[in-house]
């Protein structure tokens, strides 16, 4: 699975894989490989692992790894309840991340329509001990459609601003994506997407295009 997805990321990388995110080239492409576990859990509880793994500099270099442990309760048909711990071990250090937040859903005709709200806590811990630690908090506003293409394939479309909220509310990113989800067997699907990604979180503005893919399998428990 990894060969595929680097012959992908070579591919719709290679207009700029030599570009580097820097002031006067603010630009790079990295990967994401990941997989999750879900779980549908009696009382309209749902449990979820993910792990990713990320590259960046062009793909030259291993960022680290990010393991994720979130749970979601349904109120209603249309609102879901979620909350998610995230450790990230990265070149930089390690960080800490809590979001809590809500759901909206709805169908119309064949699309399935979201939208997520998050707030996000996140402490990061450097390996330089000269560096004291980073809090930041910020909050996401998603909006998602899914789109049938087949009995086996879906696409989906999301952007997603996200406001660093310490101490002013100011944007500090966008995620703009567009993913294929692939059903491989009974509880097993595939994703492959893309991410354009415009960072303002420096005094210049970078742009990050991120390729990846991930696995997930899905299971219920209980009737």
């Amino acid at each position: 699975m990894r060969s595929i997805l680097f012959l992908l990321l070579f591919f719709f990388g290679v207009h700029s894989l030599f570009a580097q995110a820097t002031r006067s080239d603010p630009s790079d492409v990295q990967g994401w490989v990941g997989a999750t576990i879900g779980a549908d859990l009696p009382k309209r509880w749902k449990a979820e692992l993910d792990y990713q793994a990320r590259y960046n500099n062009n793909l030259t270099t291993f960022n680290g790894s990010y393991y994720s442990v979130g749970v979601e309760r349904r109120v209603t048909k249309f609102l879901s309840l979620s909350t998610e711990y995230r450790l990230s071990k990265v070149l930089k250090g390690t960080y800490n991340r809590y979001s809590f937040g809500f759901l909206l859903n709805r169908k119309l005709g064949n699309f399935k329509v979201d939208a997520r709200v998050l707030y996000q806590n996140q402490i990061q811990d450097y390996d330089d001990p000269t560096k004291e630690t980073d809090k930041n908090n910020f909050a996401r506003v998603r909006l998602r459609v899914k789109v049938p293409i087949s009995n086996q394939a879906d696409l989906l479309l999301s952007t997603e601003p996200i406001y660093g909220i310490s101490p002013v509310v100011q944007i500090d990113n966008y995620r703009h994506q567009v993913a294929f989800r692939f059903k491989v067997i009974k509880g097993f699907s595939l994703d492959f997407f893309y991410i354009n990604r415009p960072d303002y979180a420096k005094k210049y503005k970078r742009q990050y295009h991120i390729i990846g893919s991930g696995l997930i399998y899905q299971f219920k428990v209980g009737g």
